[in-house]
């Protein structure tokens, strides 16, 4: 114990030593920090409270039907967890300089692993845990519920709840890592990828949200009762269950419903820490082993004489045919990058398949507006967060070896531009088909089609730009690691403005699409001077931010290196 806390307090002396440095970038990404951070809490707040209150007063679907879109909600945040925990260990616990470091220090293995898990664990989860706690303040606020409850709450359901789903995803990587030894990665990859995707899909068609929404309403208007029956058993297993589960008791008043629940999630958040330092001391070392045995197989002379290499001709100049290449080679030779793209498109996959079968057909104006937001941000956000995750971290992965290209005979406007343009051709694409996608049930309004094809551009490439321009600027060529890169302050900052920019549009669409369905479906009369104002704004407010974003990175890339 004395080693471990060693180490965590000179990690923990570090961290605020080089993110509290007084320098431009430094400071400004902390003071622009405090106003956004403080400005997404409050609309993560005020979202939350006005979502409870359209679904308790308006729709009046009541507090069981609440707590149920709740759980489905909280199981996206427990794989999201899960997952993240899965790509940051791996890049913590194996393919860190600092891991082959402390092995070769007389530091038990166990110790190692549980500074590294604590060292992962608060990169992956802290701005979830953000967004978690800006929706609990909107959730306790509306119930009018005392400070114990957010006390109660955050210590013994959020913590047992998101170790729970980070030991799982650890453990899940150490065994996965012995077996990869056996079958290979590409075969044990395929099985985690397929295993996740077929997770989702199996919890969503068991629990069917239409099914069960069908299944209260036929009590309407006794919607506030508790309809426990109209849960598949095997959900009542799982953990979102139960903090929703105590949740929705606590409201009630029936306290040892409460305390059933809550000790069965903070049991089972033991259970699994427990197996997961049980694995560790049994095959961590060992799984470190097999990782060097992969890394070694895996070295082949592919940019020599393979697919891509820098031998072969190509149909463009020689500069831009070698930083094409580079950039190519860049990415693919770091597993967390190809890993993790892999797991997004196959996503994307399952969403376009899945959104294909849907119908937003309803007479209702006001119902078909927020579906169709609801999709619109959707795709939105699943490109904010392609673009957090792959485009901020370009400029930082260059590395200390940016130094080359800085001394190189190119223009250093060309590699930034070049850099955005391989980001923007595969994102506009991936970005376009969820458009067409998501337009497929209400392809008859036309003018919906091209406006949303439309904006949807100017929108992937407002946060592209964004994403390139803010990690040029803050870009760290210290730390080589993308995941981490891309879990940064700064990244951080990046992606609540992005959100910020995801606010702006709802604005901006959500009055002339409300105008327009009212037109459509109730004749009511309908100015479209408004609908063209509307998107003007929003593709004027667009043009700012890239021409904004661009200047910013064109800048930053051309300080004292």
């Amino acid at each position: 114990m004395k080693t471990i806390l060693h180490i965590v307090w000179y990690k923990a002396l570090s961290f605020f030593k080089t993110t509290t440095q007084l320098k431009v970038a430094s400071i400004t990404k902390s003071i622009a920090s405090l106003f956004v951070f403080g400005g997404f809490a409050l609309a993560a707040y005020f979202f939350t409270y006005n979502t409870i209150q359209y679904i308790m007063e308006v729709a009046d679907l009541g507090s069981f039907l609440l707590h149920r879109f709740l759980s489905m909600l909280l199981y996206v945040f427990f794989l999201s967890i899960n997952i993240g925990n899965i790509i940051v260990s791996y890049a913590t616990l194996y393919r860190s300089k600092e891991t082959e470091f402390f092995f070769t220090k007389p530091v038990p293995h166990l110790s190692l692993f549980i500074i590294k898990f604590l060292d992962n664990f608060f990169y992956s989860s802290t701005t979830l845990f953000m967004i978690a706690l800006a929706v609990l303040f909107g959730y306790g606020e509306y119930f009018q519920l005392p400070w114990t409850f957010y006390l109660n709450t955050l210590l013994f359901l959020f913590l047992p709840f998101m170790l729970i789903a980070a030991s799982l995803g650890v453990t899940a990587l150490m065994v996965l890592m012995k077996i990869a030894g056996r079958i290979g990665i590409k075969a044990t990859l395929i099985s985690l990828v397929v295993g996740y995707v077929g997770v989702v899909i199996a919890y969503f068609k068991l629990i069917n949200p239409a099914k069960l929404v069908t299944g209260v309403m036929k009590h309407f208007p006794y919607t506030d009762q508790y309809f426990g029956y109209l849960d598949p058993p095997a959900s009542t297993f799982l953990p979102n269950h139960w903090m929703a589960e105590a949740l929705y008791w606590n409201l009630k008043g029936e306290t040892a419903r409460v305390i059933t629940n809550t000790a069965i999630l903070v049991l089972v958040a033991v259970c699994c820490v427990s197996l997961m330092f049980f694995i560790a001391r049994k095959l961590y070392y060992k799984s470190w082993l097999s990782f060097l045995e992969l890394k070694a197989h895996s070295e082949t002379n592919a940019t020599a004489n393979g697919f891509f290499s820098f031998a072969k001709k190509s149909m463009f100049e020689p500069q831009t045919a070698v930083l094409i290449k580079k950039e190519f080679w860049q990415f693919f030779r770091e597993p967390s990058q190809w890993i993790h793209l892999a797991i997004i498109m196959l996503l994307i996959i399952v969403f376009v398949a899945s959104i294909f079968q849907l119908t937003l057909g309803t007479n209702q104006p006001y119902l078909q507006t927020v579906s169709y937001l609801v999709m619109y941000v959707f795709n939105v956000f699943l490109i904010i967060s392609v673009a957090l995750r792959f485009v901020y971290p370009l400029m930082s992965t260059e590395g200390l070896s940016f130094w080359k290209i800085r001394s190189a005979p190119i223009t250093l406007n060309k590699v930034y531009w070049l850099k955005f343009l391989l980001a923007v051709i595969p994102i506009l694409v991936a970005n376009e088909i969820l458009m067409i996608a998501s337009h497929h049930a209400i392809a008859h309004h036309q003018m919906i089609v091209l406006t949303g094809l439309m904006t949807s551009v100017f929108v992937a490439l407002s946060i592209i730009s964004m994403n390139l321009g803010t990690g040029t600027f803050f870009a760290d060529y210290r730390e080589t690691n993308p995941i981490k890169i891309s879990s940064s302050q700064g990244a951080t900052l990046t992606f609540l403005m992005s959100i910020a920019y995801l606010v702006f549009l709802i604005a901006m669409l959500s009055f002339p699409l409300f105008g327009y369905f009212q037109m459509a479906y109730k004749h009511i009369p309908y100015s479209s001077a408004m609908f063209f104002v509307s998107i003007g704004v929003l593709l004027l407010g667009s043009t700012i931010v890239i021409l904004v974003s661009h200047s910013i990175g064109l800048k930053g890339m051309k300080r004292d290196f």
